[in-house]
Parts: structure tokens; sequence; C-alpha cells
């Protein structure tokens, strides 16, 4: 089995394809590559010479190499399966469902390369597909090491600075990312007894779930937040009371 580390590597080092002439497709669970040789025939027509990976999407990740898979492709910008995507040096452009592939589409979908925003929209599938694979680190990657716990908050924290995190996700962020990393960092340092450190960390993630609470405190997230909040404070004023 892959180690957390290696699956990780491999997501962040991988290339979008092995050579000029080879194509990605992403298909549904289930889903034979023969049943869309049909459907390629524009590609095959216009890249005779062309190979093809064929990478399947399950409909529920239960390991890190199949969140590696499903980032990849919100990376490409998949939306429907099955798709094709299109890549060149500098990674993907764009990814054409097969249901609409013809020699027009294709030729609109390559043009894509050009344009003028196309780094602006990739920086966006780059930043959703690391969102995406840090929330399935914490759900697959168990139980969390304190090393692999150090490395999600830092990943988290990048991520809710990245100039692309809107308000949302920095609240989504730091309420079901952050904080939960933090507190799972306090428990790990609390042996019974409270001590300077790990009163100190458990400081820190009750500072981390304020911010998030007052991103927007009117939002589902904002008001889950202020319960959470609350639930912590009763539960500290009755621990008092055994003290």
């Amino acid at each position: 089995m892959r180690s957390f580390f290696t699956t990780v590597a491999a997501f962040m080092l991988g290339s979008a394809v092995s050579s000029a002439d080879t194509y990605m497709v992403y298909l549904p669970e289930g889903m034979e590559p023969a049943a869309v040789e049909e459907k390629l025939e524009p590609l095959r027509r216009a890249v005779p010479d062309a190979d093809y990976q064929f990478v399947h999407l399950t409909n529920k990740c239960n390991t890190m190499h199949e969140a590696v898979q499903a980032a990849k492709a919100i990376r490409a910008g998949v939306t429907h399966l099955p798709s094709l995507v299109l890549a060149d040096e500098d990674g993907e452009y764009a990814a054409v469902p097969l249901h609409i592939l013809t020699d027009e589409s294709l030729s609109a979908a390559h043009s894509v390369a050009k344009d003028e925003d196309r780094e602006s929209k990739c920086a966006i599938r780059r930043f959703q597909a690391k969102e995406y694979l840090l929330f399935a680190r914490l759900n697959l990657a168990q139980p969390l090491s304190d090393e692999v716990i150090e490395l999600c908050i830092v990943s988290c924290r990048t991520l809710m600075n990245h100039s692309i995190a809107t308000a949302h996700d920095r609240q989504l962020l730091g309420y079901r990312c952050l904080y939960p990393l933090l507190m799972l960092r306090y428990t790990n340092a609390y042996k019974g007894a409270h001590t300077p450190t790990s009163e100190s960390l458990l400081l820190e993630a009750i500072a981390a779930l304020e911010a998030a609470r007052d991103i927007d405190r009117e939002s589902d997230i904002g008001k889950e937040a202020f319960a959470e909040r609350e639930r912590l404070r009763a539960a500290r004023r009755k621990a008092r009371q055994y003290e």
C-alpha cells in the first residue's frame, strides 16, 4: 500500500500527461474503455498516433489513491464523466465531456490554450483540487500522526491565506479543517492534566474557531461555529467546577 507521503507526492509532482501525444480520459467507475472508443474518433482523426490513459473515478473515495485521482480530475476541470482532458507543457487547459466531443468542440477546446485568462482559471482549479485533497486527507489518512497533523495545518493555513480563497473558503477551511486539526493536536498533548503547553494549544484552537465564526456569523458554518464555541464555553465552565 502506498504511503501517505508517496501518494501526496504523486499528486503534487505528477505531470498532466506522459507525453505530448498521450491523453487522459476520465471514466466513471465500472465503465470499460471500449465503451468510449467510438466517442474518441474526432481526436483519433486529429492525432492518429495518440496514446490514451484511462482513469476510473469512484463514486466515493475510500483510499488516498482514489482521492488523488479525483483531485487530478478537479485540477483538470472535469465536471462530467466520461471526459477527455487536453494538456500541453504548461498543464491541463480543457476537459471535454465525451458526449459532446466533435471536430468542432475539439477545435474550440484546443483554442482555450491561448486564452488570456487561462492561467487564472487554472489557478482556481488548482486551489480547488488542493482544498479537496486536504479534506480527503483528514477523512482517509487515519489515524493522523503528529507529523501529518502539522503538515495539514500548514497546508490549511496556506490555502486560507491564498489570494484565490473566498470568505466561504476561509470559513470552511477554518472551521472544518484548521479548528479540528488544532483540537486534535491539543488532545494529543493532553495527558490527564493541563500544562502550560496544552493550555496554549487549546487557546490556539479556540482562537481559530472564533476567527472562523466571525468571518460570517449569519452563514450556516458561522452558526455552527457559534454553537461549537458555546459548547466549549459550557464544557470548560463545568470542568472548572471539579478542579
